[in-house]
């Protein structure tokens, strides 16, 4: 049986590059983190655990591959 019409799912789950609104500095960070992520250079929360997808607290750059 042919199975050539059946999509791969896509994953939900991204690395993202993550802007501070504080020091503008950007880092790397999973887009579904389970724990509270701190910038490296001054130690704001830059994003927070949810259920899922966690929520960003400063400003999405790209998605990195």
């Amino acid at each position: 049986m042919k199975r050539e019409h059946v999509a791969i799912p896509a994953p939900a789950s991204r690395f993202n590059r993550v802007q501070c609104d504080e020091c503008k500095e950007s880092q790397v960070i999973y887009s579904h983190a389970t724990m509270h992520v701190t910038c490296h250079s001054c130690g704001n929360v830059v994003a927070t655990p949810t259920g899922s997808a966690a929520s960003l607290k400063g400003k999405r750059l790209e998605a990195v591959a």
